[in-house]
């Protein structure tokens, strides 16, 4: 990837993430020359380790369903949902902006990089009782595609996903592909389908390629839109750490390191990941509570020191600093080792959440994001900080897996080994493995079952919410999230506050104009993705809010960027 090093560009774009490459080929698109920087080896950001999942009211499968409301009428709803969810921190001028541009941003994504997504029948926003919300009409799934005409030297740079979203090491498998994965052996069609893609990923080995090429999820909007971008002539910089932004006469005019200066005509488009993937500046965003970083870490600068002296203003008024996740922290011992989320499992049947009383705190079918401080609230005066138990027996852990361990076949011994998965024969035996208080233990147990027998959760009111019951097994009944734990062995998984990504950022406008404390444009300054403010203040009401918000402000920023006056002056 040593691409030939310009002076100067048209535009500069510092990172690699949805927003990054989303803003580059906009940009190439209006025929400006674009170069893209990414601190890290790897390209991707925290797009490429998520789902990829993205939020696009008014997209054309939705608008093509039979009831589907007039595309107005649609839009008007879209932002009474993310009014009536957002709390006290909404900015309804970029809602707005974000609604009516997201449509043509994936168009662009479609046309220009070969990207589809599906809409996602089944993913609702996640307070159903709000305003506006829908069931299955804003939220896409990008499709798997094979990147084998991807340049080898770009593939190796390629951010890896997560575990979840792998098997044997290499083999990309996409959300909608679980079904397959966890039905294989019982169902004849997922047999082919899963045998399909170990011939193909085998084939690709012994091809050379270092994992498979049919990738899924975010890494596949990576992967689609780097190679687009690079096909229309943009250079793509790796380990080129930005330390400052270069200023003429109050203008934002290019980025600096010590590997040197790249000017830009035009300015600056900042898509860098915000707090995310610099730790150690995102500690003092969650205070004293004990948390593990969920997104990828490299060498950033703090975005506070990264626009020193333009001007440009941060937004602290959030409601919440981060995007929480409950996580657990896999030994180094396991394959699939580091900070791991926990987003779906908590709503199977079968699994119930812990505090060290031994007793239930919360529904754990709610939405990661309110989890969290569900479980800092209940547990943060512990001696050992906020934390929880997720606990389950072994017809459950079979059945669905927990965390990073898959269901049947995978197997148990090597988490039990590395003291990660704790086991007891009896829910007392559990109890005194983990340190909780056994009769408190067995109580808990003896009263969800009895819930889970009628049901209904009388306690947290788990599977009330259409949320709720989407992540649970739809087979199930009398309730799909809830199943008793009568016959052990039971397991356990310690789990703790976590997040996929920071809600402090720059504050911007509706055109992804980065501003100063007074409201007034930093001129040639531009920021999506996390590098911006969330336009929900420190909310999240809906799944692939975080990538669709990155894409189209991605997308807005180079359009105004490109429509903006060219000036040239001495560099500061």
């Amino acid at each position: 990837m040593n691409c030939p090093v310009l002076s100067s560009y048209d535009l500069v774009v510092v990172g690699t993430g949805a927003a990054g490459l989303m803003a580059a080929l906009t940009a190439l698109d209006r025929g400006a020359q674009v170069c893209i920087v990414e601190a890290d080896h790897w390209i991707g950001g925290a797009t490429a380790l998520s789902e990829g999942m993205i939020w696009v009211p008014n997209n054309p499968e939705a608008l093509a369903l039979p009831d589907a409301a007039a595309p107005e009428t649609e839009a008007a709803a879209a932002l009474a949902y993310l009014r009536a969810t957002a709390g006290n921190f909404f900015d309804a001028a970029r809602a707005a902006s974000c609604i009516a541009q997201a449509p043509n941003a994936l168009a662009l994504a479609e046309r220009l990089a070969g990207l589809r997504f599906a809409l996602n029948h089944y993913s609702r926003d996640y307070y159903p009782d709000a305003e506006g919300a829908t069931l299955g009409r804003r939220a896409l799934n990008p499709l798997p595609a094979s990147m084998r005409r991807m340049d080898r030297s770009l593939f190796a740079r390629l951010r890896r996903p997560r575990g979840t979203m792998m098997v044997l090491k290499g083999l990309s498998i996409a959300s909608q592909d679980a079904g397959d994965y966890l039905n294989f052996g019982r169902s004849p069609a997922a047999i082919l389908r899963v045998t399909g893609h170990v011939l193909r990923y085998l084939a690709d080995l012994l091809s050379g390629w270092p994992r498979g090429t049919r990738l899924a999820n975010g890494n596949v909007i990576v992967a689609q839109l780097a190679v687009a971008v690079r096909q229309r002539g943009g250079v793509i910089l790796t380990e080129w750490p930005v330390e400052r932004m270069l200023r003429e006469g109050g203008k934002v005019v290019g980025i600096a390191s010590q590997r040197g200066q790249i000017r830009a005509k035009q300015g600056v488009i900042l898509t860098s990941g915000g707090f995310n993937a610099n730790h150690e500046a995102r500690k003092a965003l969650v205070g004293a509570h004990h948390h593990v970083a969920i997104p990828a870490k490299s060498a950033i600068q703090p975005l506070d020191d990264l626009v020193a002296g333009t001007g440009a203003a941060l937004a602290r008024d959030v409601s919440q600093p981060v995007l929480w996740a409950p996580a657990s922290v896999v030994p180094a011992s396991v394959g699939r080792s580091g900070a791991w989320p926990h987003f779906g499992d908590r709503a199977k049947p079968g699994v119930i959440c812990l505090g060290p009383d031994g007793k239930r705190f919360a529904n754990e079918a709610q939405v990661y994001h309110d989890f969290v401080p569900a479980m800092i609230t209940a547990t943060g005066t512990h001696p050992e900080g906020a934390h929880c138990w997720i606990v389950t027996n072994h017809r459950a852990l079979r059945r669905y897996g927990l965390g990073p361990i898959g269901p049947f076949p995978v197997r148990l011994g090597p988490y039990l080994r590395a003291g990660y998965l704790k086991r007891g024969r009896t829910p007392a035996d559990l109890a005194r493995t983990i340190g909780l208080p056994p009769a408190a233990v067995q109580d808990s147990i003896t009263r969800f079952n009895a819930f889970a027998r009628e049901g209904r959760d009388a306690d947290f009111g788990r599977g009330d919410s259409a949320y709720d019951r989407g992540n649970g097994d739809a087979t199930h009944a009398p309730n799909p999230t809830l199943g008793a734990l009568e016959q052990g062995p039971f397991y356990a998984i310690r789990l703790v506050p976590g997040d996929i990504g920071s809600f402090v950022g720059l504050r911007v406008d509706e055109n992804a104009r980065v501003l100063d404390a007074k409201g007034a444009m930093v001129p040639g300054l531009w920021a999506a993705g996390s590098a911006a403010a969330p336009l929900t203040g420190g909310t999240y009401p809906a799944a692939g809010l975080t990538i669709g918000q990155a894409m189209t402000f991605g997308y807005v920023a180079a359009l105004d960027a490109c429509a903006a006056p060219v000036e040239t002056r001495a560099a500061e």
